[in-house]
């Protein structure tokens, strides 16, 4: 596949998957919002890879196969695939971290193979930095932010993650899995989540309420490192922060209603936002803190790029 062609794809799958990034990175400095759009079709494909979701069981394995085979180059530093290839190159070019690439191959295989019931915060919040903190740590140097970023690039994606599983409560019970930790919600399973009567539904209203609270300070983290980012793709992240973190703010509008389905920001809402950001009024303010808060990642302080009180105490 030419240059050109990659970037067509890159960007049309972009504009089908991730319509909200996709909005914020009209934003973004030309060169960088291609190379954003390419990391973001890999993360899509390992994504699809990983869902065991194909016609025949002969296709899910040989699915499982190739992302078995991409982590394995990734760790080598070299392969043949071509997701590994655009990685690669990402590395090369732009100094990104692969072993983030490997931590989301880890965490989406295992969604698959043991569907999600999340036990307590602690296992909410590394999976979060599965799916999408180790997103944010592979983001940072594609927007050319500097390493003190990355902690705050993590922040934004575990944010972005857990308004996400409020968003989809419903959805996700009915496919089996419960995000929410059990011990927010007296241990419900996923099949009482989706036939929830009255008082279920309040007590899981009441956990996603929690749980966006909670975001609340990882978006804040985030905001404290908009100014690690520079020039135009500073806007375009901060647009995306405000945008996605809207989400739970009509979900709330609409009092926590999530047996109702998927809440959605429609484009007057982001062009809104977008222009609230453009004019220096966005939606979310920094913590003001003048370090990153290591308490944040308490429960990821092993993983690439997370900065949680272990590390700080050593440094």
């Amino acid at each position: 596949m030419t240059q050109a062609a990659q970037h067509a794809s890159a960007e049309a799958i972009l504009a089908r998957h991730g319509k909200s990034f996709r909005f914020a990175s009209y934003f973004m400095e030309r060169d960088d919002a291609h190379d954003a759009a390419l990391l973001y079709m890999v993360c899509r494909e390992l994504d699809d890879l990983a869902d065991q979701d194909m016609p025949t069981e002969a296709e899910n394995e040989s699915a499982h196969a190739r992302l078995m085979t991409v982590r394995r180059e990734l760790l080598a530093g070299s392969g043949h695939d071509p997701l590994t290839h655009v990685l690669i190159d990402l590395q090369t070019r732009r100094g990104l971290d692969t072993r983030a690439a490997v931590a989301l191959i880890d965490a989406l295989i295992s969604d698959v193979e043991r569907p999600a019931l999340i036990q307590n915060e602690r296992e909410l919040m590394r999976y979060c930095y599965g799916v999408a903190g180790a997103v944010g740590v592979l983001m940072c140097p594609v927007v050319g932010a500097d390493d003190s970023a990355i902690p705050h690039g993590i922040d934004l994606g575990l944010a972005m993650q857990m308004t996400n599983i409020a968003r989809d409560v419903r959805e996700d019970a009915d496919m089996g899995r419960r995000y929410l930790p059990a011990d927010w919600i007296d241990q419900l399973t996923p099949e009482e989540i989706a036939r929830a009567d009255s008082d279920q539904r309040e007590r899981i209203a009441h956990a996603i309420d929690r749980l966006l609270t909670r975001a609340e300070a990882y978006y804040a983290s985030a905001a404290d490192g908009f100014d690690r980012i520079p020039g135009k793709n500073r806007r375009a992240i901060a647009v995306a922060a405000d945008v996605y973190r809207a989400i739970g703010f009509r979900l709330r509008r609409e009092r926590l209603a999530w047996w109702q389905g998927r809440v959605h920001v429609p484009l007057t809402g982001k062009v809104w936002l977008a222009t609230r950001r453009l004019s220096g009024r966005g939606a979310i303010v920094g913590s003001r803190l003048d370090a990153h808060d290591a308490e944040l990642h308490r429960h990821i302080a092993d993983l690439p790029g997370a900065h949680g009180p272990e590390m700080h105490e050593q440094g």
